[in-house]
């Protein structure tokens, strides 16, 4: 049974992987050409584009490279860009590392350019850009080799990249130029997370690089995005009927199911230039997978038993313990991992991104969703021993509604985002109903003393969670964030230049982390008071497909929520501030603390 398993596994996983403007000119001895490379086929107004000036020199000529002393001799070689709304002298070019070369009648060695080599930069697209982004370029310089120096020359040219908005995607390309470690300072800086995962492959392989992304995708279970996926498995693998073995092979289908739509959606969020865990707004996304946790609790109620289609049934085993079944709930839950970010996720969103690599991507992504699954492999086990218990008496029953009831909480809780205010009262109900009815009414296995106690206990955590729930949350009630949520640009500007420093707050009301923010973080007082002291911004990335989020998303390089940035008076982030993800009010009083003193 178990290779024939194996097997299954193995032919299921395979089958999912394999579903899975140019310038040149020259001058008169067409000694030196440049090819103009953009980071991306479009823009949105107020992002940013990375442009890149490709030089060939002809053998045996150079340029001079920029050099501080101002005595020097050398015409050095400049590039500019311009267009309406950007100011040329403002871009902060990046060159490469200079050879020194003895020129003849000079002492000293000059710095020179030969070869092939790149000039790099990155323009801030203006906010009011529209159509397309009309760009002057030219490349100012001199060119000489060992006897002599041609008359300095300009080569001009322009390029026009389209502007787009969110419903057009923008696709990364030349990543072999614009790589993390080459990224630019702008109004934004980029976050160190960034070059985290680039840096572990240069310095640590491929192989080093994969265990430390399984041991990341391991510590992501320590946020509380995941914790949904607890009583689902508990409740799912509780009410099998089978042997050992044949719960270890359902299980692992079940991770497998988890990781692979982790994986996907992680490489669609990276190349895509998507939020990672935005599909959790599509309301069809919601509905559906509470459609899917009522059918299953319906059965632990005993209204039918659920089962595959037959010929699926003769492949995979019976019914619901099927090993396609554990699979394809595996499937439709790895959504729920969706939101979970950290910086190292961040990280490998941005590496993902940069290499464009779909098959390498989906790899990377597969580990570390493994890493995450892993401890779901051992708690459907530990799940699946309460069938090594008696089978018969009416506390069986029990179990089973308990189950059922576990479910349909939960697909009350991924309809909250939906019913906005009313879904935390349906869900404080539910939980008061269910508490009571097994008290009070269920009667099943009240025979079995160990098994009543249990349920008394659950029903009672049940009560005490609903109670909760219902009950305002009197810190936040008492002291407040006076947050500012800007609904344009200009709106958004203006919040920007008030003087103070700044901290900006994007969430989704489908974020758990970012609930539990607002909930335990942002209502401590202490936080409270020391806000107070700052520009407090809150974005609401909830529907992250409009116009502004868009534009903001790309301009602030928020791969995920919440995510929290830190900015001074003059606008410069500070990126060892940024976090993403849940973090207690202690250290964020630390990171305030920081923020405020810059």
């Amino acid at each position: 049974m178990g290779n024939r398993q194996f097997w299954k596994l193995t032919i299921i996983l395979l089958s999912l992987l394999l579903a899975v403007p140019v310038f040149a000119n020259t001058g008169d001895e067409d000694v030196l050409s440049v090819t103009p490379l953009l980071s991306q086929d479009g823009v949105v107004p107020g992002g940013t584009l990375g442009i890149a000036l490709a030089v060939d020199m002809a053998e045996h000529w150079h340029v001079y490279a920029p050099v501080d002393d101002e005595a020097s001799f050398t015409i050095p070689i400049e590039p500019s860009i311009s267009a309406e709304g950007i100011d040329a002298d403002k871009l902060n070019w990046i060159y490469p590392e200079a050879e020194l070369l003895s020129v003849a009648g000079v002492d000293e060695k000059a710095a020179v350019y030969g070869g092939s080599f790149l000039l790099r930069t990155e323009v801030a697209v203006p906010s009011d850009a529209a159509e397309n982004l009309k760009l002057k370029g030219s490349v100012y310089y001199q060119a000489c080799d060992d006897q002599r120096c041609l008359i300095p020359q300009e080569l001009e040219f322009s390029l026009s990249v389209p502007v787009v908005n969110n419903a057009t995607a923008i696709n990364l390309t030349n990543a072999g130029v614009f790589t993390p470690q080459e990224s630019m300072q702008t109004e934004v800086t980029e976050v160190e997370e960034d070059d985290e995962v680039a840096a572990l492959v240069a310095e640590r392989g491929l192989i080093i690089t994969f265990i430390l992304i399984f041991l990341g995708g391991l510590a992501l279970n320590l946020t509380p995005c995941v914790y949904p996926l607890i009583p689902i498995t508990i409740s799912y693998f509780g009410g099998m009927d089978v042997g050992r073995t044949k719960t270890f092979w359902n299980a692992l289908a079940y991770v497998l199911g988890i990781a692979v739509t982790y994986s996907v959606l992680g490489v669609v969020a990276a190349l895509g230039g998507g939020l990672f865990g935005a599909l959790l707004t599509h309301p069809a996304v919601l509905i559906g997978i509470a459609i899917i946790l009522v059918g299953l609790s319906l059965s632990m109620f005993g209204l039918y038993e659920f089962r595959l289609p037959s010929g699926l049934m003769t492949a995979a085993g019976q019914a619901k313990s099927g090993i396609f079944g554990s699979l394809f709930m595996g499937l439709t839950l790895g959504i729920i991992a969706a939101p979970c970010v950290g910086p190292f996720v961040i990280g490998l969103l941005t590496y993902v991104a940069t290499l464009q690599n779909v098959l390498m991507g989906f790899l990377m992504f597969f580990t570390l969703a493994m890493g995450l699954g892993l401890p779901y492999l051992f708690l459907a086990m530990f799940s699946s021993r309460i069938t090594s218990l008696p089978r018969s008496g009416a506390w069986m029953v029990g179990v089973r509604i308990i189950f059922g009831l576990i479910l349909v909480a939960m697909a009350i809780y991924f309809l909250m985002p939906l019913l906005g205010d009313w879904g935390s009262l349906a869900l404080s109900i539910f939980l008061l109903g269910s508490g009571v009815f097994l008290i009070v009414i269920d009667k099943n296995g009240n025979d079995a003393k160990g098994f009543l106690a249990v349920k008394q206990i659950l029903a009672i955590v049940m009560i005490i969670a609903a109670t909760w729930l219902a009950l305002p949350n009197e810190s936040a009630a008492a002291e407040k964030i006076d947050w500012l949520t800007p609904e344009d640009e200009a709106a958004l500007e203006s919040m920007l230049d008030s003087g103070k420093p700044v901290m900006i707050d994007f969430y989704a009301d489908w974020c758990i982390p970012c609930k539990e923010m607002d909930k335990f973080t942002f209502s401590d007082p202490r936080v409270v008071e020391y806000s107070r002291q700052m520009t407090m911004i809150k974005i609401d990335m909830t529907q992250f497909d409009g116009e502004f989020e868009s534009i903001l998303q790309q301009r602030f390089k928020v791969k995920g929520v919440p995510t929290y940035l830190f900015m001074t008076k003059d606008r410069r982030e500070l990126p060892k501030l940024r976090l993403t993800g849940f973090e207690k009010a202690d250290p964020f009083l630390d990171r305030l603390k920081a923020g405020t003193s810059q």
